[in-house]
Formats: structure tokens, sequence, C-alpha cells
């Protein structure tokens, strides 16, 4: 009888430990989610990562974009806006709820972000 209620508590903390660590994002998950407000060069905007792969932007002007987003590796984005010619790579770097992405390319504006 003792044999099988520590089986049976054995087995519930192995299955509740299994559920917090998924539910606290122990698998991975897209690091960008979320609204981001910060500046390029200057000016205001806000970039939008939806955690599927599609994003959008807003600046302080109310000039607004939509694209597509994928992250490379943990350090990598290469992101697409409409009014983009071409697809631009980013790396990226987040510390606490602060985004930082800039390009190799030296005439790319870079990113310096917070989360909302």
């Amino acid at each position: 009888m003792i044999k099988r209620r520590i089986l049976v508590v054995t087995l519930v903390l192995v299955l509740l430990s299994t559920l917090l660590l998924s539910a606290c994002g122990g698998g991975g998950g897209d690091a960008l989610k979320g609204a981001w407000e910060g500046k390029r060069d200057s000016i205001g905007i806000t970039f939008t990562f939806d955690g599927k792969g599609e994003c959008d932007t807003k600046d302080e002007y109310g000039i607004t974009d939509t694209g597509t987003y994928e992250i490379t590796d943990d350090s990598t984005v290469k992101i697409k806006m409409s009014y983009w010619e071409q697809e631009i790579v980013y790396n990226y770097k987040i510390d606490g709820d602060k985004l930082v992405m800039e390009s190799d390319e030296a005439y790319r504006p870079a990113y310096d972000l917070t989360k909302k």
C-alpha cells in the first residue's frame, strides 16, 4: 500500500514538473514575439512580431507596413517588409526587455527597442 502511494505521488510530481516546464517555455519559442517600441535612427517605431512569422511596423508619423520574419538562430532574424526591396538579415540581441537589431550592411538602420 505504501509503495503504491509513493509510486502515485512520484508520477503526479513528474507530470506536474513536465507541465510547469512546458508552460514556462522550456521548449524554446519565438524570442521576438510581441510588440517592441523604440527608435530607428531618430524616428519612433513599433515592431510587432506575431510569433508565427508575420510582423508589422508603425512609426511615429502613422506609416505602417506588414511583412514576414524568420528566426534563423539565437541571434539572427531575416525580415522582409512589403516596402523593402529585399529581405534584410539582422543580428539581434535581447537583454531583458531590450531588443537591439543591427544589420551587417552599414547603410541599413539599426533598431534599439523596448518590449511594450
